[in-house]
């Protein structure tokens, strides 16, 4: 089996709050479980941050299906690339809402921030420095 993360950002279409994203969370999570994919998510209000990690063809069927969502929008694949282990294997779906504030305290992307850009517009450095902070226990998970 060959381990895959495909890292992806996009915009909000469906008006989200912190509360329905956790009310889909269930369902994602039961979906990810049984496909033994895991990973987490971010949600800053108006974008996602995802990281999808599991068997590679699972992986990225799941990002098609995933991209043809109408609920959201530029929908960008940041990474796509094979993992010697998991970062989430604990999780089905690790969540977090994050704010601004959250982003911008985090080395290497205060400066992002700054320039009222969002998570859909993150390049591949940043977004592994967002993933590192994750994995670190940054934020409170849900």
């Amino acid at each position: 089996m060959r381990l895959t993360h495909i890292i992806y950002a996009s915009k909000d279409r469906a008006g989200f709050t912190n509360e329905t994203v956790l009310g889909l969370l269930t369902k994602a999570r039961d979906n990810n479980e049984a496909l033994n994919v895991t990973g987490m998510l971010l949600f800053d209000g108006n974008s996602f941050f995802q990281v999808l990690e599991g068997e590679e063809t699972v992986v990225s069927h799941l990002f098609d299906r995933i991209s043809q969502d109408k609920r959201h929008y530029n929908i960008v694949q940041i990474v796509r690339e094979a993992i010697p282990h998991r970062h989430f294997s604990n999780w089905s779906m690790g969540y977090a809402p994050v704010s601004r504030e959250d982003l911008n305290s985090i080395d290497g992307l205060n400066d992002f921030f700054d320039q009222s850009t969002c998570l859909a517009d993150i390049d591949e450095g940043r977004a592994k420095k967002l993933l590192h902070a994750y994995t670190k226990g940054m934020w409170r998970l849900h």
